[in-house]
């Protein structure tokens, strides 16, 4: 399958799930994108994370999102302000975040991160993922959020970017991730956009025991 129809069946899978989220949300239930993954082995290379906050924080967050899963965004606009500025930047809390299918997604945040600009790219990306039709949007959207095309565009056809991603991917195959946007606050798993009210409990929860 091409890129631009891998990437269009997800969207259309994402339209899905934004509609579904809108019906949770009614009935008080909270959205969660179903994934359906496919095992595969975990290389040894594995990539390094996408993190912000303290590398010592006592309390680590790790997170598994699409950038086309409607909840996904609904964390990010409601929830993870809250927590950057409650935890994150009082040292308390590190944020790490695994970019999960489609497998462009995961080598264009790996070279955004390479540049610095993550932060940049993936707000960009979430403000405009209706907008993605295929594979060569992930290049013109990095220029639009300041990265340096010609880095970017050779880094995202890389084995580098490629294996980061795909090595995301295992690393959340093998945590049994089958949703997201999904959450292992130290090694507790939370699933779906919850309310702020639920990570602070279980937060303060993992940082009483660190004391």
């Amino acid at each position: 399958m091409s890129d631009k129809k891998i990437i269009i069946v997800a969207i259309i899978l994402s339209a899905l799930v934004i509609g579904a989220g809108w019906y949770y949300s009614k009935n008080g239930l909270s959205p969660a994108s179903i994934l359906n993954p496919q095992t595969s082995e975990v290389k040894n290379n594995e990539a390094a994370s996408i993190s912000y906050g303290n590398p010592d924080a006592p309390v680590v967050i790790e997170e598994y999102f699409s950038f086309l899963c409607g909840a996904c965004v609904n964390f990010k606009n409601q929830t993870f302000g809250l927590i950057e500025n409650d935890y994150i930047k009082t040292g308390k809390v590190r944020f790490v975040s695994y970019p999960y299918p489609p497998l462009e997604f995961g080598a264009a945040s790996y070279c955004a991160e390479k540049q610095g600009k993550y932060t940049e790219y993936s707000n960009y990306l979430f403000s405009h993922n209706a907008e993605i039709q295929e594979a060569q949007d992930l290049i013109d959207f990095a220029v639009n959020a300041g990265l340096n095309q010609s880095d970017f565009t050779a880094c995202y056809n890389s084995e580098g970017a490629k294996n980061a991603a795909q090595n995301w991917y295992d690393k959340g195959i093998k945590k049994e991730v089958t949703a997201t946007p999904t959450f292992f606050i130290n090694g507790q798993k939370l699933v779906g956009a919850q309310p702020y009210a639920e990570f602070q409990k279980i937060i303060d929860e993992k940082l009483n025991q660190t004391k």
